[in-house]
């Protein structure tokens, strides 16, 4: 067959040139010539796609191993502009082809396969919810609300070929996205765990801004994560309100992830506050933003969010963070510590008239700028019951502010939790209970919770400092799990805030906190709200 339609085709071609004469010159053997050439590159592209074809089969009988199913990860809320932790990317989630990981950035003449893995991953959680605060002016409210959904890009560069064994360059671009809410800059490209580092067999280095490793120690103990009966209504969080400060992802910091030996691994974290005002009340070097605040969170600088005078609502220097954890069979145990120097807190400092005729002075240097530390245990084991398996977690907290005048100190407390999931099958049960001790006093102010009509805004009947200040929240929930990467929820809450307390549900974690405030942000302390919740997640 090839050699007829060779010799048809030199036929023709002779044919064609006897008749054009001189205008075309080309003879028989320049034709068979040209013929011969076009065969012998043909000849190269078919092996050039044969080669590529057993690539690509290759790969595709060699796909990823399967990642055994796991606990839904806690990610970072960006509810009030707050934070909550963030997993590791699924590794089951990969840019594939026929289910394997595609390489790229060749080396060589191998045009398909190299030593860089780019991951791309996320997390979606939108729930629907059912809610009263227990303020006079709020009563039930329904809302939507997307939390912790987050899309991320990871990079990882293996440096074994190019001489450093056990070393590989990596790196992470992850952000919130606002699936319910309109989006705002909280949900620009970097707004969580972002990084550059370096693998090695000593460990891990990196840098950017992530979960302090304080937060991440204890992050999977939580099962609400993210709903409204997370833990972060009490537990990293000293003064109540929408800021868990203990449950951060700080910007602008250098970390160090130890090897896992025995079942230990260390966790070392530095931040340098680069803040030009010696009193932390100005923008950290590089932000737009008060220190320790998310974007257009409270006292964040953004317009009606903090005091005029700069960033005196809980604005700190220097963070440093540490964890030492153990997982090993059944047994999981925490040890973690993280200091705040130099807090900013000077907005607390006012003279505040009440209702009463009396007045509540916290004079000048009364709460000031100090050091805030934060220190915790936890320990947790997992065991079959006959039923299945049942987790059982708990944590003991303390967190202190120094040199504050006790009367006004309401960020020094101590916190307790507890949790326990019933895994029956695809179904989850889970329980937890979180504990506010009293603090020994506090620099606000609170209005009665019996007004038929709201108050003017800057009201206020009594000082918090005269009342308990203690608090309560219980949690109770299912969860199915359609497959490890789907899930369907259903909790309810409850919190109980003492006459002094004004703690939220939903703080650090939820898509926003239902909190004691009026509808002139007025604090109705004392409230007791409670909370349903349903929702479903998806995890590539």
């Amino acid at each position: 067959m090839k050699k007829r339609l060779l010799a048809g085709t030199a036929s023709a071609a002779m044919c064609l040139a006897l008749t054009q004469g001189p205008i075309h010159a080309a003879t028989l053997d320049d034709v068979m010539a040209r013929l011969d050439a076009l065969e012998r590159n043909n000849a190269k592209l078919a092996k050039e796609n044969a080669q590529l074809r057993d690539r690509v089969n290759h790969i595709a009988s060699h796909p990823a191993p399967p990642v055994a199913a796991g606990t839904t990860p806690k990610g970072n809320p960006v509810q009030h502009a707050a934070v909550a932790p963030s997993p590791a990317p699924p590794e089951h989630a990969v840019v594939s082809i026929g289910g394997a990981p595609l390489y790229t950035k060749a080396t060589g003449t191998n045009a398909f396969v190299d030593n860089t893995t780019v991951t791309l991953y996320g997390h979606v959680d939108l729930s629907g919810d059912f809610f009263n605060a227990g303020v006079f002016d709020q009563g039930n409210k329904f809302g939507v609300s997307s939390n912790l959904t987050y899309f991320g890009v990871r990079a990882r560069h293996n440096l074994e070929p190019y001489g450093f064994a056990g070393w590989a360059a990596v790196a992470q671009f992850e952000s919130l996205v606002e699936v319910a809410a309109v989006p705002t800059e909280r949900a620009a490209f970097g707004t969580r765990d972002s990084f550059i580092g370096m693998e090695t067999p000593w460990g891990a280095i990196k840098a950017g801004k992530s979960d302090t490793p304080y937060k991440k120690s204890t992050s999977k103990f939580d099962p609400f994560s993210a709903t409204l009966g997370d833990y972060n209504s009490i537990m990293g969080n000293t003064g109540g309100d929408l800021r868990a400060e203990f449950d951060w992802r700080a910007g602008h910091a250098v970390w160090y992830e130890s090897p896992i030996w025995n079942g230990f691994q260390a966790t070392l974290m530095a931040s340098p506050g680069q803040n030009t005002a010696r009193d932390n009340s100005d923008f950290a070097l590089g932000d737009f933003n008060c220190p320790a605040t998310s974007s257009r969170g409270s006292g964040s600088g953004f317009p009606l969010t903090s005091a005029p005078e700069g960033c005196t609502d809980g604005s700190y220097g220097n963070l440093y963070s540490a964890a030492l954890t153990y997982n090993k069979g059944p047994f999981t145990a925490v040890a973690a510590y993280e200091m705040h120097e130099g807090t900013n807190r000077t907005g607390d400092e006012a003279v505040t008239p009440l209702s009463n005729g009396g007045v509540l002075i916290v004079p000048t240097g009364a709460v000031g700028i100090a050091n805030e530390w934060a220190a915790k245990l936890g320990a947790g084991y997992g065991f079959n019951d006959g039923i299945g398996k049942l987790q059982l977690y708990g944590i003991y907290e303390i967190m202190r502010r120094e040199h504050t005048v006790a009367d006004f100190n309401e960020r020094s407390r101590d916190g307790y939790f507890i949790s326990a999931t019933q895994s029956v099958g695809a179904w989850d049960v889970s329980a937890s209970w979180a504990h506010a001790n009293a603090s020994p006093g506090s620099p606000g102010t609170g209005i009665f919770n019996n007004y038929t009509v709201t108050p003017a805004a800057g009201s206020a009947d009594f000082a918090l400092n005269s009342v308990d200040s203690s608090a309560d929240q219980y949690a109770a929930g299912v969860k199915y799990h359609f497959s490890p990467f789907a899930t369907w929820y259903l909790v309810g809450s409850y919190l109980r805030n003492g006459p002094g307390a004004h703690y939220c549900l939903g703080a650090s974690g939820h898509g926003y906190a239902i909190c004691g405030r009026d509808a002139n942000n007025n604090v109705v302390a004392g409230n007791k709200a409670k909370a349903i919740t349903t929702g479903m997640t998806f995890d590539f």
